[in-house]
């Protein structure tokens, strides 16, 4: 089903700071789009309103990963970037999806790999790929070039 952004502002007026919630036809899918802005302070208040208690810590620890990995390798780090954030919640799962504004232009194309735990200032995709059952990643092709980067990642819901 396709999302609808809620909060929007009405054409001609002034846009709304982020974050705005996205909404969903399926009660078990929530989203949140964030703005470029360091910190993930938004995204901590919100996962505890979508997600069931248990699984709360792991995910937001997931989702906070990713989000500051979107923000630091891609265009959703500058001025007017966003995260896209999408949970899905099911009995046994939580699926979680982030989705950055692609890549920059001025560099070589980051992609999702594991490095040395021991030289990146947060553990980024080794503490994801250490709390999630499952992770993967794609792009969206626009023309010859790659478009915005979503990581997908599931948890255990406990």
């Amino acid at each position: 089903m396709k999302p609808t952004v809620t909060s929007l502002p009405a054409p001609g007026t002034r846009p709304v700071p982020y974050p705005h919630r996205i909404g969903f036809s399926e009660p078990h899918r929530h989203g949140i789009l964030l703005g470029h802005e360091r910190g993930c302070t938004a995204l901590a208040a919100w996962v505890p309103t979508v997600v069931p208690r248990r699984a709360r810590k792991p995910v937001f620890l997931v989702a906070e990963a990713l989000v500051s990995n979107a923000r630091k390798h891609s265009r959703s780090g500058d001025p007017g970037g966003t995260v896209r954030v999408v949970v899905d919640v099911n009995p046994f799962l939580v699926g979680v999806a982030v989705t950055d504004n692609g890549p920059r232009g001025d560099t070589v194309i980051p992609y999702p790999r594991l490095g040395d735990p021991r030289q990146a200032p947060l553990p980024g995709l080794h503490l994801v790929d250490h709390l999630a059952v499952y992770w993967e990643w794609d792009w969206a092709w626009k023309g010859a070039g790659a478009g915005p980067l979503t990581v997908r990642a599931v948890v255990e819901n406990p």
